[in-house]
């Protein structure tokens, strides 16, 4: 009986250890350069559909913070166009934008960072995988 009893409670402290998040991992950031000016995104949770994501996208220039763009997300499912997803960031400072969205289903998604600043729109693509 003992012997069940610790079973029990190995399984069931390795289940609450474990979190019930199905494994899922915060991915991680992603930067492109474009004409002198790199565009960083940073999810803050792990892909997943039908929830809250957010975003801290990093503008530099030259590797110096740019904290006057006016900076946007483009988020598309291209194999099942989705309508408009296009949260706006909001400044924070030292380089740093952070916007919120939400992947609508699982599958292929891409996500365009779009910083305009000095008259010049800068634009970097990154491809997503969201799990069921």
């Amino acid at each position: 009986m003992l012997k069940r009893l610790l079973i029990c409670l190995l399984v069931l402290t390795s289940l609450v250890a474990c979190g019930g998040n199905d494994g899922a991992q915060v991915p991680a950031p992603v930067e492109k350069t474009v004409d002198g000016v790199t565009l960083k995104l940073t999810s803050e949770s792990p892909l997943s559909q039908n929830t809250d994501q957010t975003w801290v996208i990093n503008v530099s220039q030259n590797g110096q913070p740019v904290d006057n763009a006016d900076v946007y997300l483009d988020i598309d499912m291209p194999s099942m166009p989705m309508g408009q997803n296009k949260p706006l960031a909001k400044g924070e400072g030292n380089g740093n934008y952070r916007a919120q969205g939400i992947y609508t289903m699982s599958g292929a998604w891409s996500v365009s960072v779009f910083a305009e600043f000095a008259g010049k729109e800068y634009q970097a693509n990154f491809d997503f995988n969201v799990p069921e």
